[in-house]
C-alpha cells in the first residue's frame, strides 16, 4: 500500500533518497552525504521540505521543494523522482497533492519545476502538462570531453586580453588574501547573473551575503574543481565556478555560472574563463565538463566552438494557482 510521511533526515533516508535519484537520472550520480551536505546548508528561513512515498516500509519516491526568495516568496520550486517501478498516477497525485496542502500555507500562487527531454522523465512531464503546467523555457544542456580541446589554438586570444590589461586568477588558490575577495565576487556574480534569461513570473532574487559566504565555503573546502575570476585595472569583470562530486563522479565537472559585465563583453573574456578554467580542471584530473543555457543565450556558441555537443536538453514548467 502506497502512503506518504514527512522527512525526518535519517541516513537511511539520505541512502534512499540518493538510490531512487539514481533510477531516475540519466547522466548523473548522486550520493547520499552530498544530498544531506546541501540539506544542513539550506537556508532555514526559506521554507524548504521534502515529502517521502513509501510502498509498505520501503522508499519508492520522494518530492523535494522549496520556496523561493523575497519577489519569489510566493512561488515554489519541486523536483519529483519515484522509482519507475511505483511511477504511476497514484503515485504521482500522493507525492503532488501532499505538497501541494504544505504550500499553500504560505499562499502559494506559482509552482515550478524542471525536467529532462529524456523517456526516464516522460511520465512525469505527462503529469506536469495533465495537471495545466505550461513549458516557459527550454535550456541547451552540453558536455564536453576537455583533452580533445586544442587550447594552444586560444593562447593568442589570451595574450591579446592581457595586452588590454585583462588578467585571470584561481580564486582559491591566488585570491584568499585579496582586499574584499568575497564581497568583489559575490557583487561580480549578482551582477552578471541578473543578465540570465529566466522564465516570466520568476524574479532573480539575491542570496543574503552569510548565506552565500557560507555555500562559497562548504564549495572550497568539498566541491571545489576551479574558479576563475577575470580582473582589469583591480575590478573584477567576470568569472567562471565549477564543481565536482568526488564521491560520485570525480572525474566531471559542472559549470555553476559563467559571466561577464555588460561593458566588457564581446572581447573574448568569456571564452578565455573557459579556456583557463579547462587548464586547472585537467590539471586535477578532470575529463568532462557539463554545462547548459537558455536556448537563447550567446553562450551556446562558444560552447560548440569549444568543442560542445548537445545532450537531452532540460525543459521547465510552471503553473499558476
Amino acid at each position: 500500500m502506497l502512503k506518504i510521511r514527512k522527512f525526518k533526515e535519517t541516513d537511511l533516508e539520505f541512502s534512499e533518497l540518493a538510490r531512487i535519484d539514481n533510477l531516475v537520472n540519466h547522466d548523473s550520480i548522486d550520493h547520499p552525504d552530498d544530498d544531506k551536505r546541501d540539506w544542513y546548508l539550506r537556508d532555514k528561513n526559506l521554507v524548504r521540505d521534502r515529502f517521502l512515498l513509501y510502498d509498505n516500509e520501503s522508499i519508492v519516491g520522494a518530492i523535494y521543494y522549496n520556496q523561493g526568495r523575497k519577489e519569489n516568496c510566493r512561488t515554489t520550486f519541486f523536483t519529483m523522482n519515484i522509482d519507475p517501478k511505483f511511477n504511476l498516477e497514484e503515485s504521482r497525485l500522493l507525492l503532488y497533492n501532499a505538497m501541494k496542502r504544505e504550500v499553500d500555507k504560505f499562499h502559494c500562487n506559482k509552482i515550478y519545476t524542471s525536467v529532462y527531454e529524456h523517456s526516464n522523465y516522460d511520465l512525469v512531464r505527462n503529469f506536469l502538462i495533465s495537471k495545466g503546467f505550461k513549458h516557459v523555457q527550454t535550456n541547451r544542456e552540453y558536455s564536453c570531453k576537455i583533452k580533445n580541446i586544442d587550447l594552444k589554438k586560444y593562447q593568442p586570444l589570451i595574450k591579446k586580453l592581457k595586452l588590454f590589461g585583462v588578467d585571470f586568477y584561481d580564486s582559491k588558490e591566488e585570491m584568499q588574501d585579496w582586499p574584499n575577495h568575497y564581497k568583489k565576487l559575490e557583487e561580480l556574480t549578482w551582477t552578471y547573473h541578473q543578465d540570465f534569461p529566466i522564465p516570466n513570473g520568476v524574479k532573480h532574487t539575491r542570496t543574503p551575503f552569510q548565506q552565500a559566504i557560507k555555500i562559497q565555503k562548504d564549495f572550497e573546502k568539498n566541491y571545489y574543481g576551479t574558479e576563475i575570476v577575470a580582473v582589469k585595472d583591480g575590478k573584477y569583470i567576470g568569472s567562471t565556478d565549477l564543481e565536482v562530486y568526488y564521491k560520485s563522479e570525480p572525474h566531471k565537472a559542472w559549470t555553476n555560472g559563467l559571466g561577464v559585465l555588460k561593458d566588457y563583453r564581446r572581447k573574448g573574456i568569456a571564452t578565455a574563463l573557459k579556456i583557463k578554467a579547462i587548464e586547472k580542471l585537467i590539471e586535477k584530473g578532470i575529463t568532462e565538463i557539463r554545462t547548459d543555457n537558455e536556448e537563447n543565450n550567446p553562450m551556446y556558441k562558444i560552447n560548440l566552438s569549444l568543442g560542445f555537443e548537445a545532450v537531452p536538453f532540460s525543459l521547465d514548467y510552471m503553473k499558476e494557482i
